[in-house]
């Protein structure tokens, strides 16, 4: 207890020093406070003596801040009129209302004239002379750049004149706005030059350009005169070789009967000749037309081991006796090259007649194999094939050898490897390089290596199909002229057998008693009498029927008199008529799958092709023509030509016209067109009684009797046959109503001439319907993937039927709608009553009826014309109930007309 006040002295002590050390830091922050405080007080005293000082000279300062900017602007504006000036162009400056400010020294010049400030902006064309380029026409202020620019748009123009004293300067002009810092437009600025060196470039340019294209349109001009005068040249060549070699081989054939050994060796020898002197004709045209580049291959998948074996099989008449053997080493596992298959054996009958040529004996052997090209393929048509493979194809010999220093001339033109060459072996020279050109032509390359004594081997690539390829390749009124021939009767040569001639009448219709040993009748059309000759030879070895003519207007009035042929041999090169014009006008009434029409012609052009082919021929033959090819043709187009008269039996030519198909191949499941036709409908009303009394197989000859007679009332009358339905036709007519109706008229009066027929017999007569309506109809296929028909969808068939039912009910043979009876040309010109307004099954308003009976018996039909007003007088007041009245009206008419059955049916109604 005693210790406790000792010990807390110590406490205490320090508890005081710390107070006193606080009191003494307080007292020195606040004297730091009082001297920050009196530092403040001096600076707001600077301050205020700095505020005083500076308001007294504020005016001053203000000046001088003034003064130093503008002499700054002045500076630069200096410095700018000295850039404006530097510059080699025109500088034209307006303000925002358009008047001029501004024209450095270069403007000046050019506008002959300073700027005249107060100026307004509509004068400025007149003081400046400024006129549309080429005219007398002001400038118009709005269109002028500057003005463009005024409105916010920059605009650039060089159709803009300066005129001073007798002297026009062309103008480039452009101009652009000048905003301020606001936004808005103060200025526009424009800058000009003087053009004139460059108009007169371009002056000098056009001039020079038109020059150029005179000069070549001469040079074309020209080239076109050489081209016609090569192909005339050459159809005045081709013609005589026609005859020449076309006779010869017909003589060898026995065209005239059997010939002595000898005799048969020289016509050889004169075959031989003419077809060296028909290749020479060839290589120039095929030289001129790859020169001109004018020839285009007809590319498709061509299998070079098959056209090797044919090549090698048309060469071997040259290997003759020598010790020489053709090799095909080309395996057929090979894929086909991407090729013109005609060209390809163009190239491969080059090379391996030259190497025949060259080879006293030995072989001469074709292999290939597959190569990569480094680079794409391009073929003529300049499209390129991706895939770089290609097929090489190499044509080896054991002949007399090339020597090294001639490999790089032998595919120049009119080159040989020497000049004894050509004495010992012939040719012009060309044939290598036709050969080469067509290699090139396909996007492939052609080389040879050869040693003297040894042999040559030609390699030529071609490129090989590919899948794109193939996925690419899958992916024709006027009426006949009417002919003034100068001979007053010309008589047409008809020939059967190389012994038999006859002489064809003037009236083709006799042709018809002519009995010849084919059924098959072929034209020739052609103004050389050597080449109707040939081509007489060449066809009298097959028997067919042969008719002449000399020109196509003579053509024309054969086939307008009745000639059907089965085929026509048309020469193109004819004077009055060329063949393409006499194709156009067979083509118009003859379609080609109907009529097939070959053309003949020494012009082998690809544009003399096309348009034979746009005339509407089926093909294109070359003269000299080869016998076997013109009968192979021949024979063809007939096939083919059966064929469709067979597929027209069954698919109407019309129906593929409709359609807008060339052949029954292109006929897709689905196909279909809507069109307005009128429908025909005919049956036998008694057919079941008729039927009962035969035997099944006469039932088929009755029908077939009975629908032959119908047919051509229906085919004359611009109409073809949809269906047989048993007894039953229904035909359709696109020409027009009229067709229809008297179509129908005629069947029913083909049917009396046949109706007496049989009576003669004492068969039973037939009694015929018929029924037309007009409409919409649907044209198409329908059925299945194995199985489908050409049918109509419409309404307009049902009732086109159903009128046909009528014709029972009212005991008369012709009914048509008011559909057909509205779209008539001239009712008027028909024998037309209306009978009815009917119910008719399907229809929900009902159909005015007419009855048409032009072809009943004149009695019938005269008193029914006598009695039709009152006739159809009473049909009206029937359907407006006035029974009584509409009673007497018929009953007057059958007085008159007691056999008018329509008239006895309303009778009955009104009694009844």
């Amino acid at each position: 207890m005693d210790n406790e006040p000792i010990s807390s002295q110590p406490d205490n002590h320090l508890a005081i020093l710390e107070e006193e050390l606080s009191r003494e830091q307080l007292l020195l922050e606040i004297a730091r406070l009082r001297q920050e405080i009196e530092e403040v007080k001096q600076e707001k005293a600077d301050l205020e003596i700095l505020l005083e000082t500076t308001t007294e000279h504020a005016d001053t300062i203000e000046e001088v801040l003034h003064n130093q900017a503008e002499s700054a602007v002045r500076d630069s504006e200096k410095r700018l009129v000295q850039f404006l000036e530097a510059v080699p162009v025109g500088v034209f400056v307006v303000d925002a209302s358009g008047r001029p400010y501004y024209a450095n020294q270069t403007a000046q010049q050019i506008l002959g004239k300073g700027i005249i400030p107060q100026s307004a902006a509509a004068q400025l064309p007149e003081i400046y002379q400024s006129y549309m380029a080429g005219t007398d026409e002001s400038y118009p202020t709005d269109s002028q750049p500057l003005f463009q620019a005024l409105k916010g748009d920059r605009a650039t123009v060089d159709n803009i004149e300066i005129r001073q004293d007798n002297k026009i300067i062309p103008l480039e002009m452009w101009a652009t706005p000048i905003f301020n810092e606001t936004g808005e437009i103060v200025y526009a600025i424009s800058a000009f030059q003087d053009i004139t060196q460059r108009k007169q470039a371009e002056v000098e340019r056009i001039s020079f350009t038109q020059e150029l294209e005179g000069k070549n349109a001469a040079l074309q001009e020209m080239d076109k005169i050489k081209d016609e005068f090569l192909a005339n040249t050459s159809h005045e060549l081709r013609t005589p070789l026609n005859g020449i070699i076309g006779l010869a081989e017909s003589l060898i054939e026995g065209a005239t009967g059997q010939l002595p050994l000898q005799t048969i060796a020289n016509l050889e020898m004169i075959v031989s000749s003419g077809k060296r002197l028909a290749a020479l004709v060839n290589d120039i045209l095929d030289f001129a037309k790859l020169k001109h580049h004018n020839l285009e291959l007809q590319l498709q998948p061509v299998g070079m081991g098959e056209i090797t074996d044919l090549v090698l099989r048309l060469s071997q008449p040259l290997v003759a006796q020598k010790p020489l053997q053709l090799i095909n080493n080309i395996s057929s596992d090979l894929p086909s090259v991407y090729a013109d298959e005609n060209r390809v054996q163009q190239i491969l009958h080059n090379l391996v007649s030259n190497a025949i040529k060259f080879t006293d004996s030995g072989i001469v052997e074709i292999s290939a194999k597959i190569i990569i090209s480094p680079n794409s393929i391009t073929t003529n048509n300049q499209q390129p094939i991706t895939n770089n493979q290609q097929l090489a194809i190499t044509i080896s010999d054991t002949g007399i050898g090339i020597h090294e220093n001639k490999l790089d001339k032998i595919f120049e033109s009119f080159e040989q490897a020497d000049g004894s060459t050509a004495r010992q072996y012939g040719g012009a020279g060309l044939g290598l390089t036709i050969t080469k050109r067509l290699v090139q032509l396909h996007g492939g390359e052609i080389k040879v290596e050869s040693t003297i004594g040894i042999g040559s081997r030609f390699t030529f690539t071609l490129p090989l199909v590919t899948d794109k390829i193939l996925e690419t390749r899958q992916g024709i009124k006027d009426t006949y002229p009417s002919p003034h021939p100068t001979s007053p009767s010309t008589s047409k040569l008809l020939v059967t057998n190389n012994s038999d001639t006859l002489l064809l009448p003037e009236s083709v219709s006799s042709k018809q008693k002519i009995i010849c040993a084919s059924d098959l009748t072929i034209l020739i059309v052609d103004d050389e009498l050597v080449n109707r000759q040939v081509l007489l030879n060449h066809l009298s070895l097959e028997n067919y029927c042969v008719v002449q003519a000399s020109s196509g207007i003579e053509a024309l009035a054969l086939i307008e008199e009745g000639l059907k042929p089965d085929l026509i041999l048309l020469d193109v090169m004819m004077p009055r008529m060329t063949g393409y014009e006499v194709c156009r006008k067979i083509r118009e009434h003859f379609p080609a799958n109907e009529l097939p029409i070959l053309m003949l012609t020494a012009k082998n052009q690809v544009s003399d092709l096309v348009e034979g082919l746009n005339a509407g021929a089926n093909d294109y033959l070359n003269k000299p023509i080869s016998k076997n090819e013109l009968l192979s043709r021949i024979k063809t187009h007939l096939e083919i030509s059966k064929l469709n008269l067979a597929y027209s039996r069954f698919i109407p030519r019309e129906f593929l016209q409709f359609l807008d198909k060339k052949s029954i191949l292109d006929v897709q499941l689905g196909d279909q067109v809507q069109k307005e036709m009128s429908v025909l409908f005919s049956d036998i009303r008694n057919f079941t009684t008729l039927s009962e009394s035969l035997t099944p197989e006469d039932n088929f000859k009755f029908i077939n009797a009975y629908l032959s007679r119908m047919e051509p009332a229906i085919s004359e009358n611009h109409g073809f046959i949809d269906k047989y339905i048993g007894d039953a036709i229904m035909a359709l007519f696109a020409g027009g109503a009229d067709d229809a109706v008297r179509a129908g008229i005629s069947m029913l009066q083909r049917l009396v001439a046949y109706n007496q027929h049989r009576a003669n017999y004492g068969y039973m007569q037939i009694q015929n319907g018929i029924g037309i309506n007009t409409g919409l109809l649907m044209l198409g296929t329908v059925g299945g993937k194995n199985r489908m028909d050409s049918t109509v969808i419409s309404d307009a068939v049902n009732l086109a039927s159903r009128l046909e039912e009528l014709t029972k009910d009212y005991g008369v043979s012709l009914l048509i709608s008011h559909q057909t009876y509205s779209r008539l040309q001239k009712p008027k010109d028909y024998a037309i009553r209306i009978i009815d307004k009917v119910q008719v099954k399907g229809k929900s308003e009902k159909v005015t009826v007419y009855e048409v009976f032009d072809a009943d018996s004149a009695e019938i039909r005269d008193g029914k014309l006598a009695c039709k007003q009152e006739f159809e007088e009473g049909i009206s007041l029937y359907q407006q109930n006035s029974i009584r009245d509409a009673a007497q009206l018929f009953t007057h008419c059958l007085r008159t007309n007691p056999r008018d059955r329509v008239a006895q049916i309303y009778l009955r109604r009104c009694r009844d």
